[in-house]
């Protein structure tokens, strides 16, 4: 038997990188899937590779701005499995996905909610859709991938850093109100990942090991916090040592 076979999984912002290897790994351990991402290309594409691992997958093509369409689909889920067992807010991004990157001075109003809204809102949207479910069961694993820059900061990213940390402080919050139905919730907060294969040209230090992570480096993170049922309201920092400080080499 499969580690979660039976189980239902949401991941959002899961067409590509790091939110597909979560997809992908949560399906070759047998869970379904609900593979929520903006780009119905990438959604379906995902999907079809989970399918191809022998278990189901629910395209889900929706911002996760979008509370109206996160409820509808979460009930479409519902329907489909009868339950949801995880939730990974992975969906997020900074200004730079709007080639908008500037001092916290010069920031626009519509950049500001634009960050707040797809990184905080959104995992909250999330976050109230499944609890109904997981609640009636009374089990459940909610994990918010959040940042390093939520820890230490990032440069031209304040918008970005304030709603990283804000899911970390949801994470706590959360975890106290729902402990009683057997539900945990934490977050992973990533270093300098890959995309693509390729490196940020702000990924200027690595950490200690000297090497950039991987996005299967954060899905098994994410597979160890599904799997345990005791670690609740933290945030572990899987950066390669990255926020430990100046290395002395």
């Amino acid at each position: 038997m499969k580690l979660f076979e039976g189980r239902t999984a949401m991941v959002t912002g899961a067409g590509k990188n790091m939110g597909k290897e979560i997809a992908l790994a949560f399906a070759k351990n047998g869970a379904n899937v609900i593979v929520c991402d903006y780009n119905e290309e990438a959604a379906t594409q995902t999907a079809e590779e989970i399918r191809a691992l022998g278990v189901e997958a629910l395209p889900a093509v929706c911002d996760v701005r979008d509370r109206e369409k996160i409820f509808t689909y979460v009930d479409e889920a519902v329907t489909k499995f009868g339950k949801i067992d995880y939730l990974v807010n992975n969906a997020g991004g900074s200004s730079g996905l709007l080639g908008k990157l500037t001092r916290f001075v010069d920031a626009e109003e519509s950049t500001l909610d634009f960050v707040i809204d797809t990184n905080l809102k959104g995992a909250m949207h999330c976050a109230q859709a499944v609890l109904p479910s997981m609640i009636a069961q009374k089990y459940g694993k909610i994990i918010n991938i959040s940042s390093i820059a939520a820890v230490c900061g990032l440069y031209d990213r304040v918008d970005y850093a304030a709603a990283k940390a804000g899911m970390i402080g949801m994470v706590k919050a959360l975890a106290m109100e729902v402990g009683k139905y057997n539900i945990c919730v934490n977050a992973i907060s990533p270093g300098a990942i890959a995309r693509n294969g390729k490196m940020s040209d702000h990924m200027t230090y690595l950490g200690e090991n000297g090497r950039c992570g991987t996005p299967k480096d954060i899905a098994d993170a994410v597979l160890f916090l599904a799997y345990q049922d005791y670690i609740t309201g933290e945030n572990i920092v899987v950066d390669g040592g990255r926020t430990l400080g100046t290395s002395h080499r």
